[in-house]
């Protein structure tokens, strides 16, 4: 892309675009060809064509959902039989949730694990479904193989998992997939404590995490 198209694309002033472009450049993450700028391969260990541009067209839409809802936001990547956290935006306020970029966690334990494993192919989800060690974290944590098959049917029928204090007591979340061609390449989530995300925003919250993921998914094409 051009100066001129990552201005436009990001609706950035000029001498700010430049600056994030030549930082990046210093960084080893940007490299200029001629008048335009491309990605290098140093964004993300975990990376394929579509994620470098899923880490920077999201992003004005995190930090809108993020000032809307007011709770940390975050983008996962299945990595194997794990989900690593690629891009977080956290809560303003001084409470924040225990997540980083680079966490990685066994998918089955999180919300952002459960969503994308609902919404591979058959094939695909079967085969990883075989591969996953059901270790516990909390209680609540599924363990069972068939139990879980059976969540993930109503995950994929209503659009959106929960992760309802498996991971860890107190946290809950809630994670819609990211499509590209219509595959599951990602999955969006918003997290908080269990106290402020109670069940009876649900399917509020999903709502708005869908409007998000969608409109991050039609910027992809």
């Amino acid at each position: 892309m051009t100066l001129s198209e990552v201005m436009k694309k990001f609706s950035l002033n000029k001498s700010t675009t430049f600056r994030l472009l030549y930082t990046l450049e210093l960084m080893g993450y940007v490299q200029k060809h001629d008048q335009s700028y491309s990605v290098t391969d140093k964004v993300g260990g975990y990376s394929n064509p579509y994620n470098a541009r899923l880490n920077w067209l999201s992003v004005p839409p995190l930090y809108q959902l993020n000032d809307e809802l007011g709770e940390t936001i975050n983008i996962g990547i299945l990595h194997g039989t794990d989900v690593i956290t690629t891009q977080i935006v956290d809560r303003t306020p001084a409470i924040r949730c225990p997540s980083e970029i680079g966490a990685q966690a066994p998918a089955h334990l999180n919300a952002l694990g459960k969503v994308i494993i609902a919404f591979l192919d058959e094939n695909d989800r079967e085969n990883l479904i075989k591969q996953l060690i059901l270790d516990q974290k909390t209680t609540n944590t599924f363990t069972d193989r068939h139990l879980l098959k059976e969540h993930l049917k109503v995950i994929r029928q209503q659009g959106y998992a929960i992760d309802d204090e498996e991971t860890e007591i107190g946290l809950r979340c809630i994670a819609v997939p990211l499509f590209y061609q219509d595959n599951v390449i990602a999955a969006l989530a918003l997290s908080g404590p269990s106290t402020r995300l109670t069940k009876k925003r649900d399917k509020f919250i999903s709502k708005k995490l869908i409007q998000c993921s969608t409109r991050i998914s039609k910027m992809l094409w």
